[in-house]
């Protein structure tokens, strides 16, 4: 009976859940909520490693790509770090005035609070004038940089349809002699999410946006070992969106 369980177990597949987290404007991990992935019964850098040897990239490109986007991170950096930390500011200040609000006026603590939000509202008027100034010195780095971004994302985009033009084809032959078609899905509101794999190999291929350079994202391209896969930082990489 042990032995026929498992083997009706072993044609159902596994369960596998997965979490999803990346870096926040705080620098830390938080769960990214609906974000799709796609189950793969081959590994996808094999495929594309195989296409690219064939057609390979314009190295001359991806490096004025990369010059671009490492003179456009710095401005995109300094705004993003000081309108959070603005934004953080206004939350403290609106959890002060609450408080005040909530305390009469001979309260012992009302003093104190009342002057920590004076205090608060003086570092706040400082916050977002840098961070008007960063917004503006970000607004100059856009015009200067990204009419030779887009440009050269064209020229990319061109080599991607010739490289790539047989990924689909090559891709469903791999599933069909496989026995196994890929799916997607994509995680709950909390990061999270649980998926029945049938028997085989698989990977769970992702993306996600960059909080700190939206000229990069996440990448994952992870072998299916247990029956639960961690998306994060030390599994994926940061890789730049050409």
């Amino acid at each position: 009976m042990i032995v026929l369980l498992l083997a009706l177990a072993a044609c159902r597949g596994r369960e596998v859940t997965l979490e999803v987290a990346i870096p926040g404007p705080d620098s830390v991990d938080a769960p990214v909520a609906h974000l799709g992935f796609v189950a793969l019964p081959y590994d996808r850098d094999s495929v594309l490693a195989i296409l690219e040897a064939a057609t390979p990239r314009p190295v001359a490109i991806t490096q004025q790509l990369d010059t671009l986007f490492q003179r456009y991170r710095g401005p995109f950096m300094a705004y993003a770090s000081a309108a959070y930390r603005a934004q953080a500011q206004q939350q403290a200040l609106g959890y002060l005035k609450a408080r005040l609000d909530s305390l009469p006026r001979e309260s012992p603590a009302y003093d104190s609070l009342y002057r920590a939000f004076g205090r608060g509202g003086d570092s706040l008027t400082a916050l977002l004038r840098r961070r008007d100034d960063t917004q503006r010195a970000l607004a100059v780095a856009r015009n200067q940089y990204m009419p030779a971004i887009d440009s050269l994302r064209q020229v990319m985009g061109r080599w991607k349809d010739s490289a790539y033009r047989t990924y689909d084809s090559l891709t469903k032959s791999l599933g069909t002699g496989l026995g196994r078609e890929p799916f997607s899905d994509s995680t709950g509101a909390t990061g999270k999410a649980t998926v029945r794999l049938p028997r085989g190999d698989w990977w769970i291929y992702a993306r996600s946006w960059d909080t700190w350079d939206p000229n990069s994202e996440w990448y994952w391209n992870l072998r299916v070992t247990g029956d639960r896969l961690i998306l994060d930082r030390s599994s994926g990489r940061r890789l730049p969106r050409y």
